[in-house]
């Protein structure tokens, strides 16, 4: 959303579809829409200072973990405005760094849904008979013999407006005047059940064609189709097609006959009939707790059939440690997405130290010995539980929800590691009675030196380095 509005507030136009390596055409404000993006950026800096404050950390350890944001930002200051600088001021100032800000959890959206649009596909017909603008109020009631129709499985749910019960009918395809068929084929995908496929035509066709109707229920459930010869149910569930079949979902006939599958139900979505009355819109109301799980639950289906992009796609498991290459092509801009090894890979060792150190310290009270006093104790817990849980509540859900997964998707949980990894070092060294002043301004410049180390060396291919990538095998 604030990418949408950075381009909106940039006079971005809509028509350009950003796929993946495409050249920006002059229509596109993309330095614009970056400079807003890079914004948040530096906004960024200064709250994991505020955060530290507000959780009683020391001063050495609210410096530190500020540094340790600031470091992941690069100020490319040797050609401003060409591609390798907006290529770092999108991914690291603006993205890396600002999404931070825009904390996204997987879960449940509420959102007022006004008109019809682009996405109506994706949910039940009653939920799209109530939107401005949808022609499904139209449709005719009641479905006869005759009747042009367009059926849709239901899934979760949905609605079927009437038919009668029995019926045996013959779908045909319009465009092709194809018949819907069913044989002893195995299908593509689901391989035990049978292959659905378009057959014959008006003149030409055999018993496979029919289907015989059987009314579940009314506009809350939907209906069946059982095949007449084979006994099987039309279903399409989350089974796609391969690329020859344009990525859809594959129909088929399943054999088990289980009349508590959602997917076996259909409805009829659109309806033209000259001869039957157009249709009350009272008859398609739907409540709205009913609509508000539906939109939930297309959201979450649609976000998991995204297809991964193999070149920046990775295991979530792989996150925490910041290892991954991107675009390795002679002719491409090559990144190794990391972040800074010390921030990223510190981060994540220190929450293994720290619920080990609480460990430890539990073990050790109950033996009655008192390492810290009731304040001291009590802060170690509200800092620790406090940068463990928000971190575990920002990660979790996406080893929980099965979908595509990408860099952006770890940067929220990675400030509350920092946080952690603050409060480790704070806890260890910065807060200790054990350390000298001196000891620990030895301390703390050494850990800023190897952060202001380590991200110069790394510098290059993280933000992006171009040639023949055979030169680069040292």
């Amino acid at each position: 959303m604030l990418v949408g509005l950075a381009g909106l507030l940039s006079g971005y136009g809509g028509s350009f579809e950003f796929k993946s390596g495409e050249v920006y055409s002059d229509t596109v404000p993309y330095v614009a829409t970056r400079v807003m993006l890079a914004t948040f950026g530096v906004l960024m800096v200064p709250l994991p200072w505020f955060t530290s404050v507000e959780l009683g950390t020391s001063q050495w350890a609210c410096h530190l973990t500020t540094l340790m944001v600031l470091l992941e930002v690069y100020n490319e200051q040797f050609e401003p405005f060409s591609f390798a600088w907006c290529v770092w001021l999108l991914v690291f100032a603006g993205i890396s760094i600002g999404c931070v800000t825009n904390v996204k959890i997987i879960g449940l959206v509420v959102k007022a849904l006004v008109g019809s649009g682009p996405g109506d596909s994706q949910m039940i017909s009653l939920f799209q008979a109530n939107l401005e603008g949808d022609d499904f109020r139209k449709n005719p009631h009641d479905v006869a013999f005759g009747s042009s129709v367009t059926l849709k499985n239901t899934g979760w749910g949905g609605g079927l407006l009437h038919s009668h019960d029995g019926d045996t009918i013959r779908l045909s395809h319009v465009p092709t005047s194809r018949n819907l068929h069913s044989h002893t084929v195995t299908a593509t995908v689901s391989k035990l059940n049978y292959e659905v496929s378009g057959y014959g035509n008006l003149a030409v066709g055999d018993n496979h064609d029919y289907w015989q109707v059987e009314i579940v229920g009314d506009t809350k459930m939907g209906s069946v189709g059982q095949h007449v010869a084979l006994g099987c149910y039309l279903r399409a569930a989350n089974a796609v097609l391969p690329q020859w079949g344009f990525k859809q979902i594959e129909v088929s006939c399943d054999k088990e006959n289980n009349k508590k599958d959602a997917h076996t139900y259909w409805n009829v979505e659109s309806h033209w009939n000259d001869r039957l009355p157009a249709g009350d819109m009272k008859l398609y109301k739907s409540p709205f707790l009913c609509d508000f799980w539906h939109l939930n639950v297309a959201m979450m289906t649609s976000n998991n059939a995204l297809i991964p992009d193999p070149d920046k796609e990775d295991i979530l498991a792989s996150k925490p440690f910041g290892l991954r290459m991107c675009g390795w092509g002679d002719n491409q801009i090559k990144h190794y997405i990391m972040g800074a090894p010390v921030v990223w890979w510190g981060s994540t060792i220190s929450l293994g130290v720290a619920l080990l150190t609480f460990a430890v310290y539990i073990l050790r009270w109950q033996r009655k010995y008192n390492d810290m006093d009731a304040r001291e104790w009590d802060h170690f817990l509200y800092v620790g539980k406090t940068a463990f849980f928000e971190w575990a509540f920002h990660y979790v859900p996406f080893l929980i929800i099965g979908r595509v997964t990408y860099l952006h998707h770890y940067l929220p949980t990675l400030y509350f590691a920092v946080l952690m990894f603050g409060h480790v070092l704070d806890h260890f060294t910065f807060s200790s009675r054990r350390f000298s002043t001196r000891t620990k301004a030895t301390a703390f410049g050494v850990l800023v030196s190897d952060l202001a180390a380590t991200f110069w060396w790394f510098s290059g291919v993280a933000l992006g380095i171009d040639g023949l990538k055979n030169i680069y095998n040292d």
